[in-house]
């Protein structure tokens, strides 16, 4: 079941007002004006994915592509585009919120946001920077967008031509970007928007006969866009499909298996998270926390994708509603993925020169050094409920070793703990692990005074038999 309740509507209305009331509604192709009758249930999601609750369909993959997933945990997602061009501004007003969503959010008609493709032209854009960035980041895996909502394609398509090879810069930006992060060791993800703005065929929904054989024309095109994704720039490890709340797609479930059967052809053991679904059931993983954390563990595989300002996918040059988020913010939230189960995406907006914002690399570097030294308790690392323990400090298992995740330092040099039986401690250092006393079995005594690292010092624990 999909769940978003009244008062959390109340509030995204609230929020954005008339704007984001007209959001689905803008714009020169039928798909769009057909979308106000479902503005309610679109708008919903267009916030944040709806968070399927019920598991049904849901079985737990262990093979070895799907575990590599699960060990990884931690991700760099990119939005980038031709919005990035009007960066969260146009006609000299700035459009606060997801610039990626500008041409809905600012009415933008198809003839004129159709000339950002003459003006991207990313001449600073280097893939092996990037992936070296995100190497040192302690990044596993990147998921870039390929096509966003707006229907632009950074990779030169033979089924459109509204596309990167239609830019003054012309050449493919997906293929070096992928064969880079495979020469870091970085798995390669691919986003793909289910909704298209720009292609004449799409429709939120089908109201008439002639709406129908539109939209099956286009899921061809999204069936040969999606083979030359998996069959030009592999091997991919995952396909992030978004934009499943038009009605077109989200009433007609068999469209969302059929498309999810065909990607496991072109690519067995690709991972999928459930946004290929139409809510009706999940695929190898929940995709639905989006700029949120459940409040407990949930059932399935699971991944929160994260902005690092407040909704701001894709470049905004001005607006950062309620500020940056601090590394040690950002490293919290992947350790409470962890913690969990879960993955955890970070996301970027690179400019439209293909230039990263320095505000990104500072806090991509800082999370690079935290991981440098405390990763072992975030790869492959899973949930270790461990009673009572104290607020902000979080524990994960790996084999023998639990890792306890100090965002709060202890208030004593002591620190009891419930259910466990501590063979031997360590803190882990830029220096090397330190051993840590341990009283009673269960008690780590003489911790010192203040935590020795800024975000989150890490004790490991090796367990006895």
């Amino acid at each position: 079941m999909n769940f978003i309740t009244a008062a959390s509507l109340g509030k995204i209305l609230n929020r954005w007002g008339s704007t984001l009331l007209a959001a689905t509604l803008v714009g020169a192709t039928p798909s769009l004006a057909s979308a106000q009758t479902n503005v309610t249930a679109n708008l919903s999601k267009s916030l944040g994915d709806v968070v399927v609750q019920d598991t049904k369909g849901w079985v737990r993959r262990d093979d070895p592509a799907m575990v590599k997933w699960r060990d990884d945990r931690f991700g760099i997602m990119i939005h980038w585009g031709i919005y990035s061009v009007a960066g969260g501004w146009w006609n000299g007003k700035e459009v606060k919120g997801a610039a990626e969503w500008i041409k809905a959010f600012a009415h933008v008609p198809n003839a004129d946001y159709d000339q950002l493709v003459g003006q991207f032209n990313p001449t600073n854009y280097d893939p092996v920077a990037w992936a070296k960035l995100f190497k040192a980041t302690g990044a596993k895996y990147v998921v870039i967008t390929t096509k966003h909502h707006d229907g632009f394609c950074l990779w030169d398509s033979k089924f459109t031509d509204f596309d990167i090879a239609a830019t003054p810069y012309k050449k493919d930006l997906i293929k070096p970007l992928a064969e880079a992060l495979r020469a870091e060791g970085i798995d390669v993800g691919l986003y793909y928007s289910i909704i298209d703005w720009h292609n004449p065929d799409y429709r939120a929904s089908l109201k008439t006969p002639e709406d129908k054989i539109a939209y099956a024309r286009y899921l061809v095109y999204l069936k040969n866009q999606v083979k030359e994704l998996l069959t030009k720039f592999g091997p991919v490890t995952t396909i992030w499909f978004d934009g499943r709340w038009d009605s077109s797609y989200k009433s007609n479930p068999q469209t969302g298996q059929d498309l999810e059967a065909y990607c496991r052809s072109l690519s067995p053991g690709i991972v999928i998270g459930d946004r290929v679904r139409a809510y009706d059931a999940m695929a190898d993983y929940n995709s639905g926390y989006e700029r949120k954390l459940p409040v407990t563990q949930p059932l399935t595989d699971w991944e929160c994708c994260m902005t690092m300002t407040e909704n701001a996918w894709g470049y905004h040059r001005t607006w950062t509603g309620n500020g940056w988020k601090t590394p040690g913010d950002i490293c919290e939230l992947l350790t409470r993925c962890a913690a969990m189960n879960g993955n955890f995406l970070i996301n970027i907006g690179p400019k439209p020169d293909g230039s990263i914002r320095p505000e990104e690399v500072a806090r991509l570097d800082r999370v690079g050094a935290w991981m440098k030294i405390n990763h072992d308790a975030i790869y492959g690392a899973e949930a270790f409920p461990i009673k009572d323990l104290p607020e902000g400090i979080y524990a994960t298992r790996k084999g023998d070793h639990v890792y306890l995740i100090a965002f709060r330092w202890p208030d004593t040099d002591k620190l009891k703990l419930a259910g466990v039986s501590i063979a031997s401690a360590s803190l882990l250092t830029a220096d090397g692990a330190k051993p840590i006393a341990v009283e009673g079995g269960n008690t780590l005594v003489g911790l010192p005074m203040e935590s020795p690292d800024t975000i989150a010092a890490v004790l490991a624990l090796e367990l006895k038999d």
